[in-house]
């Protein structure tokens, strides 16, 4: 039985969480998926590594506050607030967030990330 599309993106966010998990985020994405958010956009069938490598060098670490959850058919939206601390040591909260997947059959097959990092002064 193929998962939700929430349960898809929840289980994407599990495997970004655990460090044994972590290398295989690829797998739950299709080989032509797109991922975008400020600054960049990753393609292909290694586009959520690639995400993970390119922000590796941007935060010591960084989580979300998950507060809202909107699914429709193979669309996900999750909403809510980023906080962490910066490459440069600086900790930062209360950063608003909205990432919209699209799942289809099982996979993720785009993923556009938008959030308030640039106008919180935390990324330039």
């Amino acid at each position: 039985m193929t998962q939700t599309p929430r349960a898809v993106v929840e289980e994407f966010f599990d495997r970004m969480a655990d460090a044994d998990e972590r290398a295989t985020v690829d797998e739950l994405f299709t080989s032509d998926a797109v991922i975008t958010l400020p600054g960049a956009r990753f393609d292909g069938g290694n586009a959520a590594t690639a995400m993970l490598e390119w922000l590796e060098g941007r935060y010591e670490w960084a989580d979300k506050e998950f507060d809202d959850w909107i699914e429709s058919g193979a669309r996900v939206v999750s909403q809510g607030t980023l906080y962490g601390v910066d490459s440069d040591g600086n900790r930062f909260d209360d950063v608003r967030y909205v990432d919209i997947y699209r799942v289809e059959d099982g996979q993720i097959t785009r993923v556009d990330i938008y959030n308030d990092l640039a106008a919180a002064g935390v990324v330039q």
